[in-house]
């Protein structure tokens, strides 16, 4: 079944659905919040953000910390996940903001956390862009991605701040108050990278490129997250993509688990698939049948879907991919 992201859920559905790894939780949040009959069956404002201080000796990048706030997202009274927010300022003194995610408690003999899990991978992440990009690179993504690069790495994001349109998620709207909004020059910034993530990769490289000369050395940061943040790109003016998604329960078999997702994505599309492993489930994205503009996309021609693997746009070259199912790319962009 294909559907559309059309509202900026953003860090509600993807908190639920990748931070808990519950195939129960996943379908009532899709049920909840993306079209359809069901969605009136289920109340949003189960949903609440609780919101303390956090310690900022949990937290190591590449400036001193000021303050942390923590935020809980509870649903129905439970705990779901936690994001922390940074206060510092950087080498110029001005006042910066940086979106992370907690480690998490690991008891012994349990899975990772998958907050625990991102964190570890943005940390490696960050030395590799520290180790393999010169200083004066300028480091695309979407804006809390920006923040993290910079935050844990010190090079400079394109793109680090939210503007209004981000604010429909309920969660970024309990966190607003302690945000520094875009200016409208950066919310130009912010359209700019909606409409490059979601149009067709050759052309998108080809307006980067022209837009960005040859000043300096450009990359380009994704994460398998942003497939649950098309919604809040649309609103930014990005072409709206459609996908089909599964979870899918981990067994033993790894082999008869390929086999059933491999079944599934030809038979919802046209068999390019991405996978994500959460926990004891799989969740997993498809193209549509005889897609043209999902499957020619610079966001579905960067992240791991099975096709995109097996030949990169041209003029981009892959500098670094993490672990965990190549959760977080890095690419050079030829100018």
């Amino acid at each position: 079944m294909a559907w559309t992201l059309k509202k900026s859920v953003l860090l509600l559905c993807c908190g639920t659905l990748l931070f808990t790894g519950s195939a129960l939780l996943y379908q009532q949040v899709r049920a909840a919040f993306f079209d359809g009959g069901e969605s009136r069956q289920l109340n949003p404002t189960q949903l609440s953000v609780k919101h303390i201080q956090g310690q900022t000796s949990d937290l190591q990048g590449a400036f001193p910390v000021d303050s942390v706030d923590n935020y809980s997202v509870q649903r129905d009274g439970k705990d779901a996940f936690s994001l922390l927010l940074a206060h510092y300022k950087d080498s110029q003194n001005q006042q910066r903001r940086a979106v992370l995610f907690p480690k998490g408690k690991q008891e012994m003999g349990a899975l990772p956390s998958p907050t625990g899990l991102r964190q570890t991978i943005w940390l490696e992440a960050a030395k590799s862009i520290s180790q393999n990009t010169p200083k004066g690179a300028l480091l695309l993504s979407w804006w809390d991605d920006g923040q993290k690069i910079h935050f844990l790495s010190g090079r400079e994001a394109w793109v680090s701040k939210p503007a209004e349109e981000t604010f429909i998620s309920p969660v970024w709207k309990s966190m607003k108050a302690n945000f520094l909004l875009a200016s409208d020059s950066e919310r130009g910034q912010l359209a700019n990278m909606a409409h490059w993530l979601t149009m067709g990769s050759d052309k998108a490289l080809v307006e980067m490129r022209k837009f960005f000369g040859t000043s300096r050395p450009i990359y380009l940061l994704v994460t398998n997250d942003l497939l649950m943040r098309l919604g809040e790109m649309v609103d930014y003016g990005g072409t709206p993509l459609a996908f089909s998604s599964k979870t899918v329960p981990a067994h033993d078999n790894l082999h008869g688990d390929i086999a059933q997702i491999k079944q599934w994505a030809y038979e919802e599309g046209g068999g390019n698939y991405l996978v994500q492993k959460e926990g004891l489930h799989y969740h997993v994205w498809a193209t549509p049948k005889a897609s043209v503009t999902e499957n020619k996309s610079l966001l579905v021609r960067l992240l791991p879907f099975v096709d995109s693997l097996k030949k990169l746009p041209e003029h981009v070259k892959l500098v670094y991919q993490s672990h965990w199912g190549g959760y977080l790319s890095i690419y050079k962009i030829d100018l």
